[in-house]
């Protein structure tokens, strides 16, 4: 009885770490699909954005926008109504430029750690013109 008893206890016991380890992976997978999501929308609904440092705006035809602050563990993102924290460990960002004489023309590129390997992502933030022109004073999309 009492080796059946100490079996039961050590395959409880082991089934529970792997229970633990399964919600923390699902956790950081939810996490980036969140945050992945998120500013996918965002980008594509904006008119125009600015960066600096580590914030980039996204501003929108009815005057609001939205603010996402990239630190070393986390992600901030900010509008007028609330703050969201993406819990995502960041390696490496970067905004990139490919040409000067088109201001809205920019990649972040960012090497976010999700399950302790590194996803090198790409954001477009391109704005022609004309689509700039119609979601101002058309609120087209």
């Amino acid at each position: 009885m009492g080796i059946i008893i100490a079996l039961s206890y050590s395959v409880f016991n082991l089934i529970e770490k792997q229970m633990i380890l399964f919600q923390k992976e699902n956790t950081s997978v939810l996490q980036y699909n969140l945050f992945n999501t998120a500013v996918k929308n965002d980008i594509y609904n904006a008119t125009s954005f600015s960066h600096y440092n580590n914030q980039l705006s996204l501003e929108y035809y009815d005057g609001t926008s939205i603010n996402y602050t990239i630190l070393k563990k986390f992600i901030l993102r900010q509008n007028d109504i609330k703050t969201d924290t993406f819990k995502l460990r960041i390696i490496n960002y970067e905004f990139l430029q490919s040409d000067i004489s088109i201001p809205l023309n920019k990649t972040l590129q960012a090497t976010i750690e999700v399950l302790e390997d590194s996803i090198t992502t790409n954001y477009f933030l391109r704005k022609n013109r004309a689509n700039t022109i119609n979601n101002i004073f058309f609120n087209e999309n």
